[in-house]
């Protein structure tokens, strides 16, 4: 059995009240204009925006090899198309997410977070304050990289300078030049000094 209610005048005024209250509003706050450097593939477009470093959204690659990217701090590119090429220049931070296969990515700078989710990606580059690979076939290099974690399998990883190494999965390899990292491993993998 149903019963019908009548909502009366007062019943949603109590509800708007308690919407204010709460910080609830009817209608969704604006969208804060896109800025950000443009990449060389296609600029202008959304899509090849990089995010400004008070906005927490991230960009998408543009397709297109030889795409040129500037990230700062507190900005995220995304990489979502396969087999492309992009240069990355890392002006005091920006986190580079990798997720497609086949890329091929040159980083310059001191990047933030660079993640490789995918298989047959390359990274080389700099500096950047953590490196993790969750994947197959990935290859990085990179000069100084305090923390990195890798996982999957026949990834191979060379840094000259970490603190930090932990590997999962199988048949993975890290190398490093210099430092005493802590290091951590499961699975048949390797990690040695060169």
């Amino acid at each position: 059995m149903y019963r019908n209610f009548r909502i009366t005048a007062p019943v949603l005024t109590a509800f708007a009240g308690l919407a204010l209250i709460t910080g609830c509003t009817a209608s969704p706050a604006p969208a804060p204009p896109e800025t950000g450097t443009p990449s060389t593939a296609s600029a202008g477009t959304p899509e090849s925006m990089a995010a400004s470093p008070t906005d927490s959204s991230a960009s998408a690659a543009p397709g297109g090899s030889g795409a040129a990217i500037t990230l700062n701090r507190g900005d995220e590119h995304r990489i979502t198309e396969a087999n492309t090429s992009i240069t990355i220049t890392c002006a005091g931070g920006g986190d580079i997410n990798v997720q497609a296969n086949g890329t091929s990515v040159k980083t310059s700078g001191q990047c933030e977070d660079i993640d490789i989710r995918g298989n047959d990606n390359s990274v080389s580059g700099e500096d950047a304050e953590s490196l993790d690979i969750d994947g197959n076939n990935n290859e990085a290099n990179l000069m100084n990289v305090p923390e990195i974690d890798v996982d999957g399998a026949e990834n191979t990883v060379g840094a000259e300078e970490t603190r930090d190494i932990d590997v999962e999965g199988e048949n993975n390899s890290v190398t490093y030049a210099s430092g005493d990292p802590l290091v951590e491993t499961t699975g048949a993998n390797s990690v040695s000094a060169r």
